[in-house]
């Protein structure tokens, strides 16, 4: 072959393929094809002298060079030979010839190996052997047939000359690189990042599904067509909200789309055809024979928002990358969905306060009484037309308590009111709340009216001061009907707007209640199973809040409070396992104890460190094992491990999994995943305990997190 094309090819398939033989070959077929591994022994066992080669002991050196680079290589390279293009190659080129090996393929013309595709390779190979000059081409798609389907495949490869006496080419050396789960993982990525990318943009829930719709459609080849159904749960109903490739609406009742929204899982259905006839294949001719149905979940409810639909490929395989992808496309779709709900959510919500902000200024505008707001500086915020009806004149704004001199008043006893004397100004300066305290108020024109003024510290949730209100009332005329007249208004509501409900309190009932359920001794196994479900969803609602209050206080450098007193960790892990227990009735906890396991520890803290542990260990073990929790007193520290024999985290995630959102096994199944920040927080209890914590993993021997904790402050850095 030319040295260009030599050039060319070692960097399109590697350097190691044009390596010349450290060796001669003999003369000899037993040596020709000895350490070929099976292909040498097949070649070895093979008649050649029933083919137009003829015997192996009359091949020119040419050919007998190839075959020996050819064998003695793990490159998948293929030899076409003689005349007929006879087809020679290695044990690497076996698996890309599937059930043709070894009988359809070795010694047949390569018309015959390779019938299907001929019509594209036949002329490439005719042109080196009436050119003598090498060919290449780079990510081919041949549709082979070598499981008993055409299947989409890709190559990079060269055809090369092999040898040229008397004025032809004996051969053509083949050698190949399949690209194809390359390519193919190239072009769904595309897809993946498309989804990712303007799906995710999508401000309603229907242009979302559309614009995954045009997204699968950009995209036939790995689906060939997509139905998007929004699932009715109380009405059990599917209706269509968008679909790809497919320009007829199929009988949504034959899908399994109420099954898929039960379960929550994936369901692939072989039989598409025998329900539905032929459906589009995409770029191909063929109706797919399969298709996914795959529920696209929401966040935080057990009923998916909806349904994807989504047919595979007539010319692939639904294998573990595949089925991964359509794992991650509905994933974005379900993403997208609840991004745009979110949106929809926010809008409404945007809306409403705006409408209740207009409310409140219409209500304090009309209301039939003077209403001043101030911020806690005393500097006037709001003040309504009533006060200054009420005043006679323009309201003088303040800019702090002592400037609370822009009108006069009096005391019931006729002595002036000072500026600290004022309601408001109490209610600021002191966090006085005053009710109804009649005055004698001095308006701009002279005159002097008989008012009533409330008002009051106005707080966060947290209790810190935010601003403070006053309400006065005109009762110079209207005394006696100050009973009917007297309202109160819950200016904190008003200022503040939606305060966001305690979830902690309805969370906390729901345990209760399931755990009351559970102790009932004559529930059947179906109830039982539903109230144990119950008690894991909020129990993991609870440790999710914990997290999220512990993580935000960790990360914002507050440090996390201990509390601490005498704690003996083996009753603190038999409380904890016996709640844990609760949970995981099928589990098996086993606990063993060496030495003294008492410190001066925060009991709640390190109850939670526990908790955290054991839970990881469940979820990232097989049922049928156990989880073990061994405790160690030392001098000054006692040592707490968790093992269970759960597959190993992967080494290169080991250094980061005590980082916040991260997880050892994303094969977990979804529903009993949490947050990812149980090991953050564990991190970061132990060290606040001034104590460490480890974790080892591999093959065979599980998974171990050790936390290492002094007795006392102080005692592990002294010992």
């Amino acid at each position: 072959m030319s040295e260009h094309i030599d050039g060319t090819l070692s960097s399109r398939l590697g350097p190691a393929l044009y390596a010349r033989a450290p060796y001669l070959l003999p003369g000899e077929p037993e040596d020709l094809f000895a350490g070929g591994g099976e292909m040498g022994a097949h070649m070895r066992a093979f008649d050649w002298s029933a083919t137009s080669l003829g015997p192996v002991e009359g091949w020119s050196q040419s050919l007998r060079s190839a075959v020996s680079i050819c064998l003695n290589s793990r490159f998948p390279i293929l030899i076409y030979a003689g005349p007929e293009l006879l087809v020679l190659y290695n044990d690497a080129f076996i698996p890309f010839f599937g059930r043709k090996h070894p009988e359809l393929a070795l010694g047949r013309p390569g018309r015959e190996a390779w019938p299907e595709v001929w019509h594209v390779i036949g002329p490439m190979l005719e042109g080196v052997l009436a050119t003598g000059r090498a060919t290449w081409a780079d990510d081919l798609m041949l549709a082979i047939d070598r499981s008993g389907f055409l299947e989409e495949t890709y190559r990079t490869f060269s055809y090369s000359p092999i040898g040229i006496e008397a004025g032809r080419v004996e051969g053509v050396f083949n050698a190949v690189n399949f690209t194809t789960e390359r390519v193919i993982a190239e072009r769904r990525m595309n897809t993946l990042r498309q989804l990712a990318g303007h799906v995710s943009e999508s401000r309603t829930q229907e242009e979302a599904c559309r614009q995954a719709a045009r997204t699968f459609a950009a995209n036939p080849a790995d689906v060939p067509f997509a139905l998007m159904y929004q699932w009715d749960e109380p009405r059990a109903q599917a209706t269509l909200v968008a679909s790809a490739g497919i320009e007829n609406e199929v009988d949504a009742t034959r899908w399994p789309l109420a099954h898929v929204a039960a379960t929550g899982r994936m369901e692939v259905l072989t039989d598409v055809r025998a329900r539905f006839g032929d459906l589009p294949g995409g770029p191909w001719d063929e109706s797919p024979h399969s298709a996914v149905v795959r529920p696209l979940a929401q966040p935080g409810h057990k009923v998916p928002y909806g349904v994807l639909v989504a047919g595979v490929s007539p010319r692939l395989a639904l294998d573990d990358s595949y089925r991964s992808f359509f794992e991650l496309a509905a994933g974005h779709v379900a993403s997208a969905v609840a991004n745009a709900r979110a949106y929809e959510a926010e809008r409404r919500y945007a809306a409403e306060l705006e409408a209740k902000q207009r409310l409140l200024d219409a209500v304090l505008q009309q209301m039939p009484a003077g209403v001043i707001i101030s911020e806690p500086s005393g500097r006037t915020a709001f003040c309504n037309h009533q006060q200054e009806e009420l005043l006679r004149g323009p309201m003088h704004p303040a800019n702090c308590v002592a400037e609370f001199t822009g009108f006069h008043g009096f005391h019931p006893d006729g002595s002036p009111l000072h500026p600290e004397e004022w309601p408001l100004a109490r209610a600021l300066l002191q966090g006085e709340v005053v009710k109804d305290q009649e005055l004698t108020l001095e308006r701009c024109d002279g005159a002097r009216a008989t008012v009533r003024v409330s008002a009051s510290p106005v707080k966060d949730p947290e209790g810190h001061l935010i601003a403070g209100v006053a309400i006065t009332r005109d009762v110079t005329h209207h005394k006696e009907q100050e009973a009917e007249l007297h309202r109160r208004v819950e200016f904190e509501q008003q200022l503040i707007g939606i305060v966001s409900h305690d979830l902690r309190n309805p969370i906390n009932a729901i345990t209760l209640a399931a755990h009351t359920l559970l102790r009932n001794e004559e529930l059947d196994a179906r109830a039982t199973r539903s109230a144990s479900r119950i008690l894991s969803s909020a129990e993991r609602a609870t440790r999710m809040i914990r997290d999220l209050l512990d993580f935000t206080q960790a990360r914002l450098g507050g440090g996390i409070s201990l509390e601490r007193r005498p704690t003996d960790l083996r009753h603190l892990v038999d409380q904890v396992l016996d709640e844990v227990g609760v949970a995981w009735p099928e589990r098996h906890l086993e606990v063993r104890q060496r030495g003294c396991t008492t410190g001066d520890w925060d009991s709640d803290r390190i109850a939670q460190v526990v908790s955290n542990l054991v839970t990881n260990a469940l979820k990232y073990s097989p049922r049928d094992t156990p989880v073990r929790v061994e405790l160690r007193g030392g001098d000054d520290t006692v040592e707490l491990s968790v093992h269970n024999d759960g597959p190993p985290i992967p080494p290169d995630l080991l250094p980061r999994l005590f980082e916040p959102l991260q997880r050892g096994t994303p094969q977990v199944d979804r529903a009993s995943r949490s947050i990812g920040l149980g090991l953050y927080i564990v991190k970061h209890l132990v060290e606040a305990h001034g104590g460490t914590v480890a974790a080892q993993s591999g093959h065979g021997g599980g998974t171990a997190f050790t936390v290492r904790l002094p007795r006392s402050p102080g005692a592990l850095a002294h010992h």
